[in-house]
């Protein structure tokens, strides 16, 4: 199995800061430590500095980022802030401390971290993971606590600065063309203080692994085990197709605390987005155990699969709750063009392939109807086609007013992170970010409003701060 590498320094003051280049002078730390060093520093990080050997410095090394990561901290990484527990003096003096070592000692030249300019903010960009092989979902557990998803089948859980592979994932697993693992969301139960784990992923139809469909499962979260067990399956996209596309699958609760999933057509644009028969081409709703609502749309309809919130779907791969409002929103793929943003309303029908902006991807026409009584029009449509997937919205934490309820959205096909900003329904600017990183395939946001970007093609786990002041 490959392992990831967490671009991180371990548990304790300045983690994440530092990389000390080896020479035959020995480690800095038989120098005689500051008292600061050795009362705060010394039990997680060794009274020779043990930890800041051979590390990078991936949050930077020059004295600001050090004092930076000293006073604020990094939770996910098990490195509490300092701001309350030492004097402005005590940082500095380590920070000047850590810099002296490395600099008279290790042939030491400070770098700072990457940083994008958009058009109003400064972002400083931290790698947290790399190596990984095609990151699919991530969610957080808490503020201490991320999964991450491969497609290949693997999950990780970054947990206190330390990356862990989790066991006992399905064996049945479609891992071909877009299939494999996909989303992950962790939800708690607040009326049972249960904890659940929803995983998707392409399911080989028992007996014949050549035909697959998505799959939505869960089992019950467990924060200090290593390994799932007993996994409910909740629901199966079927029919099985043997196409190995187009799977959808994003997993999220709605404001209204109901379970919604979203499922591709499997690249059957024909057979199944115009019928309520199937259940390809659909956003699903259920309840959180996997039961049908009352309330769903077409309960009572003769053939109808009762799991049914919104048709007429192509391929969507993005989908969040609205931090304020609760509604479902959705991206999906279109063809050549035609990507769609749109709001999941119940019983719509989204009107692919009926209706569409995009073409075939030899340039033919699908059809000439951008618009039909009774089928919905998207928000906004990507012309030309970003391949979009995974999207968040900012909302609270460090980001200013001004980035307040824009969407985040990932670009396969151009390998960027864009930020639209939607006012009154309506999409009024778009801004590339992250140009050049690779591939975005997922975007989370976690309680404290921080967001994380998985790159696929990279490999990585980036974290995103905005630099408001220093």
């Amino acid at each position: 199995m490959r392992y990831p590498t967490i671009l991180l320094i371990p548990i304790g003051i300045v983690a994440a800061a530092l990389t000390w280049q080896t020479n035959e002078s020995g480690p800095p730390a038989e120098q005689v430590a500051p008292q600061v060093y050795s009362q705060w520093c010394s039990s997680c990080h060794g009274p020779k500095g043990r930890d800041f050997i051979d590390r990078e410095w991936k949050f930077g090394s020059s004295e600001q980022d050090i004092q930076r990561i000293i006073r604020d901290g990094y939770p996910l990484l098990g490195m509490p802030g300092y701001a309350e527990t030492l004097s402005a003096d005590d940082i500095n003096t380590l920070s000047a401390f850590l810099l002296e070592q490395a600099a008279s000692e290790r042939g030491f030249s400070p770098t700072p971290p990457d940083e994008i300019q958009s058009t109003d903010l400064r972002i400083r960009v931290n790698t947290l993971v790399s190596g990984l092989e095609t990151p699919w979902g991530m969610d957080f557990v808490d503020d201490t606590t991320l999964l991450i998803t491969e497609r290949e089948g693997r999950i990780w859980k970054l947990s206190a600065g330390k990356l862990h592979a989790l066991d006992g994932l399905p064996n049945d697993m479609h891992v071909k063309g877009q299939g494999g693992l996909m989303d992950v969301m962790h939800w708690n139960d607040s009326t049972s203080g249960n904890e659940w784990i929803y995983l998707t992923y392409s399911k080989n139809k028992p007996g014949d692994p050549d035909y697959s469909a998505t799959a939505l499962i869960r089992a019950p979260w467990n924060d200090q085990g290593d390994s799932f067990n007993n996994w409910e399956e909740l629901f199966v996209a079927e029919p099985y197709e043997k196409t190995h596309r187009h799977y959808g699958s994003r997993v999220a609760i709605g404001g209204d605390g109901k379970l919604y999933l979203t499922c591709g057509e499997r690249g059957m644009r024909d057979v199944h987005p115009q019928t309520l028969s199937t259940s390809p081409g659909k956003v699903h709703r259920f309840n959180p155990d996997g039961s049908i609502p009352k309330d769903n749309p077409f309960l009572n309809e003769p053939n109808a699969r009762p799991s049914i919130w919104s048709w007429g779907h192509r391929n969507p791969q993005g989908m969040i709750a609205h931090p304020i409002s609760g509604e479902i929103w959705t991206h999906e793929h279109g063809p050549k063009g035609g990507d769609e943003l749109n709001v999941a309303r119940k019983g719509r029908n989204y009107g692919w392939p009926k209706i569409t902006f995009g073409r075939n991807y030899v340039g033919t026409i699908i059809t000439r109807d951008t618009a039909m009584v009774g089928l919905q029009q998207p928000i906004h449509y990507w012309l030309p086609s970003i391949g979009p997937c995974g999207m968040e919205m900012v909302y609270g934490g460090p980001w200013p007013e001004s980035w307040q309820t824009d969407l985040l959205v990932g670009s396969l096909s151009f390998e960027y992170l864009e930020r639209v900003e939607v006012e009154s329904g309506r999409v009024t600017s778009r801004e590339r970010l992250l140009d050049g990183f690779g591939r975005v395939r997922d975007i989370a946001r976690n309680a404290q409003g921080e967001i994380f970007v998985a790159i696929e093609g990279a490999g990585t786990v980036l974290h995103l701060e905005p630099i408001l002041s220093e």
